[in-house]
């Protein structure tokens, strides 16, 4: 009333307030920071391996008493920058040398291709039962049971993707083996025409002694025709199959319970909808 009387209609809007301070404040903010560093184990505190919500509000009770409950602190975690997700693995470190040459050599020997010639980078990926179970839409309350088969039966897709023309070729097998790599580099072989140029990375079944006896004798009328490299140890991100192998399970091989064949069927569908 007396903002009114001084200031008329202008004054009945409401002024900026300080509200009430955060529980969490700025040194509570820096021992959450330090903590998601560490692990409770590191802090003898519990046996555990990663840090929750109501471990944490725990601890701020202990060490600073701060008494705040866990979604307080899930609050204070989002406005510091973090989320609730999953790590990521993480490879062993690569040799960068050996990195540099390879990856050289690979550039290079495409960069000398003539038109006679197809360059596939091939790769194999496990298709399993039972996958990982990710994230999915549900009703609250509804969480879905998805049930685990007596075994967790798989199969593998061996594939090859045509760098230059874009084409994706993709067998079916059991496992991943050197005889069975051999018999679908023979259908590679039947598929295509003129000089190939066959990159791939350095999994057991690609460097074995059986594979280079096979690349020196069964095939030695054929080496006219098949150039192979290998790509870095432990560089997924070196060979463009392994995208599609991810996009591909993240499509069709998560949180549903098929049958091996209807899984192969689903896959088969994603490859021959691809542009």
């Amino acid at each position: 009333m007396d903002r009114f009387d001084e200031e008329g209609p202008p004054g009945l809007h409401d002024r900026e307030r300080e509200g009430r301070s955060r529980k969490i404040d700025e040194e509570a903010e820096e021992k959450l920071k330090r903590l998601l560093k560490t692990f409770p184990l590191e802090e003898g505190k519990e046996a555990a391996s990663r840090w929750t919500a109501p471990q944490l509000a725990r601890h701020l009770k202990e060490e600073l008493d701060v008494d705040v409950r866990p979604e307080t602190v899930r609050r204070a975690l989002r406005r510091l920058g973090f989320s609730w997700t999953r790590p990521r693995r993480k490879l062993p470190p690569t040799d960068g040398e050996e990195y540099q040459r390879r990856m050289s050599e690979v550039v290079e020997a495409i960069g000398e291709v003539g038109t006679e010639t197809t360059v596939l980078f091939e790769d194999e990926t496990e298709i399993k039962r039972f996958p990982p179970l990710r994230r999915m839409w549900q009703p609250v309350g509804q969480q879905r049971a998805v049930d685990v088969p007596p075994t967790n039966e798989d199969f593998a897709f061996y594939g090859v993707v045509d760098v230059l023309e874009g084409g994706v070729f993709t067998e079916r097998y059991p496992k991943e083996i050197s005889e069975l790599a051999f018999s679908f580099l023979e259908s590679v072989l039947a598929r295509t025409t003129g000089r190939v140029l066959l990159v791939w990375d350095q999994a057991r079944w690609h460097t074995s002694g059986m594979v280079t006896e096979w690349m020196m004798t069964e095939w030695i009328e054929k080496q006219d025709r098949l150039e192979v490299l290998l790509l870095p140890p432990r560089a997924p991100e070196t060979n463009p199959i392994e995208d599609l192998w991810r996009e591909m399970k993240r499509a069709v091989a998560a949180c549903l319970e098929r049958s091996l064949d209807r899984l192969e069927e689903a896959c088969l569908q994603f490859l021959d909808q691809l542009s």
